[in-house]
């Protein structure tokens, strides 16, 4: 199993390792975190925009997260390799270059929308509204 693996790996002494399973204070680790390495979830982007961390998407899901990895891409808050040896050259680079790590995170502040989820909302109901108001059957609780 590749945690038990990670577990056991001798890792050089300036490298400080911490192996994790699933994880429930994810936005605890994010707030600690230079920079984030993951696959083009969503939700994990949205995240770390909106927490001014430069991601490295190390993967997608065809169709579905395509957009996700464009839209990292064109907002200038990250970059997309599937090779491992170009995701650590990329990430090495960051953080060995505080002024890239800077723009790359005002890139991603710059490019979050934290209050999406209730805009949604109100979006939502408000069509809802406009419905009942032409006749249409339903009540809207909120």
């Amino acid at each position: 199993r590749l945690q038990q693996q990670l577990r056991e790996t001798e890792w050089a002494p300036s490298i400080h390792v911490v192996v994790e399973g699933f994880v429930t204070r994810m936005s605890e680790f994010m707030a600690a975190a230079d920079c984030l390495i993951t696959k083009a979830g969503p939700g994990t982007i949205a995240e770390a925009s909106i927490c001014g961390l430069p991601v490295m998407l190390s993967g997608h899901l065809p169709g579905q997260e395509t957009g996700n990895v464009r839209h990292v891409l064109s907002n200038g808050f990250g970059a997309y390799s599937r090779n491992p040896r170009t995701i650590a050259a990329t990430v090495s680079r960051w953080l060995s270059s505080p002024s890239e790590l800077q723009t790359l995170s005002r890139n991603a502040r710059a490019a979050s929308r934290p209050g999406a989820t209730a805009d949604i909302v109100r979006d939502v109901l408000r069509l809802l509204e406009d419905r009942l108001e032409e006749g249409g059957q339903g009540a809207v609780d909120a």
